[in-house]
């Protein structure tokens, strides 16, 4: 009786092979009714305790000595005795003695059961400890502590489960990046080598698109793969471009219901409103990752969040803004000439000049005054020798 319903159907699923055995017979039992047994176990525990003094007194004559010897009959061999054995080895004496509980029961059923029945009327059944959530996070909160070494959970796993666990109770607002925040480009924009350096600096594979005159009207998701074999001399419009749809959640739609849309494989971005209304008023952005990193409770960096964190420490120190910047690399002025790094060509210079080549092909000059200048604008310099 002593044993948990919930914990006894764990460890017949997943508990070492005695255990699974034991446990399956003391739940065939529990299934007959716990009030039955309860109420057997009790009645025979009390004929017990109220015989015994009678039969010692008919031995031994009765008085004192059957009094004491029957008390200490029971308190040694009915209490001391198995409940130490019971308290190491419960669920084992438990699976010994299924058959016998089973064979005392029906022979007290006509007692016990009728009142095991207004039992189960008057007080309900109880299919064993249920936790809530916050019990279940504290419960394997102490499993990182409690426990054999080798049973341990470690602060990772405990973290998922707690992420895992508390997905459905924070909403879209809570892991979204507020629109402010976003890259996004305009319908309107210019896809010059500017532009297509600025999008290869962020990184992203799709990129929010604005209406011209309003940054979160979002008109769809253009597809950053789509520039593969654009040439920036072509000068379109982003609109001009087939833009990908986009879904809008509202704000207050819970992540694992977000989780669950970004495992169907449709979408990887999703667009926040808070507005039912109005859901063209975009307020933030999620994406797959987002939904993955609330999940196991860690942000999941990349070499673009590396490029993030050096904007920051560039904004700090009052440098230009790293997302303002295309990425270059400079070659260093020489009398006559300078050799691109990527393609090796040689590029006639002025005096006190300095060559700037971009990503997609493109060259800037710039003249000794604009030089300090231009150093704030640049990723990493780099010094090449070249022969007189």
């Amino acid at each position: 009786m002593t044993q948990d319903e919930v914990h006894l159907q764990v460890l017949a699923v997943s508990g070492e092979i005695s255990d699974q055995k034991n446990a399956s017979k003391v739940l065939a039992l529990l299934k007959q009714g716990k009030h039955w047994i309860l109420v057997a176990l009790l009645l025979g525990n009390t004929i017990t305790n109220e015989a015994l003094p009678v039969v010692l007194g008919e031995i031994l004559g009765g008085g004192l000595v059957a009094v004491v010897g029957s008390t200490v009959l029971i308190v040694i061999f009915g209490e001391i005795i198995p409940q130490s054995i019971c308290a190491r080895h419960a669920l084992r004496v438990g699976a010994w003695m299924v058959s016998c509980v089973s064979i005392f029961m029906y022979i007290i059923s006509p007692i016990a059961w009728p009142i095991a029945k207004l039992l189960d009327i008057l007080v309900g059944h109880n299919h064993g400890t249920i936790y809530k959530k916050s019990e279940l996070m504290a419960l394997f909160s102490f499993h990182k502590t409690l426990g054999k070494l080798e049973d341990r959970l470690n602060s990772d796993e405990v973290k998922i489960v707690h992420g895992a666990l508390g997905m459905k109770e924070r909403s879209a607002a809570c892991i979204m990046t507020p629109i402010k925040d976003v890259f996004s480009l305009s319908a309107d924009a210019v896809l010059d080598k500017y532009t297509m350096d600025r999008i290869h600096v962020q990184g992203y594979s799709r990129i929010p698109v604005h209406a011209p005159d309003n940054r979160g009207n979002i008109v769809g998701l253009f597809l950053v793969t789509a520039l593969t074999k654009y040439n920036p001399k072509s000068c379109k419009r982003v609109r001009d471009f087939t833009l990908a749809p986009a879904r809008v959640v509202h704000s207050s739609t819970n992540c694992l219901s977000i989780l669950n849309m970004f495992r169907q494989g449709v979408y990887y971005m999703v667009l926040v409103s808070d507005s039912r209304k109005n859901p063209d008023r975009v307020v933030g952005i999620l994406t797959r990752e987002d939904a993955v990193e609330d999940l196991i409770g860690e942000e999941i960096l990349d070499e673009y969040d590396d490029l993030q964190k050096n904007e920051q420490r560039a904004t700090q120190r009052n440098r230009f803004p790293l997302h303002h910047v295309p990425s270059r690399k400079v070659i260093e002025r020489s009398p006559t000439y300078a050799v691109s790094a990527s393609e090796g060509k040689p590029i006639n210079l002025e005096a006190g000049e300095t060559a700037v080549f971009h990503k997609f092909g493109s060259v800037d000059r710039f003249s000794a005054a604009d030089q300090w200048r231009s150093i704030q604008h640049v990723i990493s310099i780099s010094e090449v020798p070249v022969e007189s």
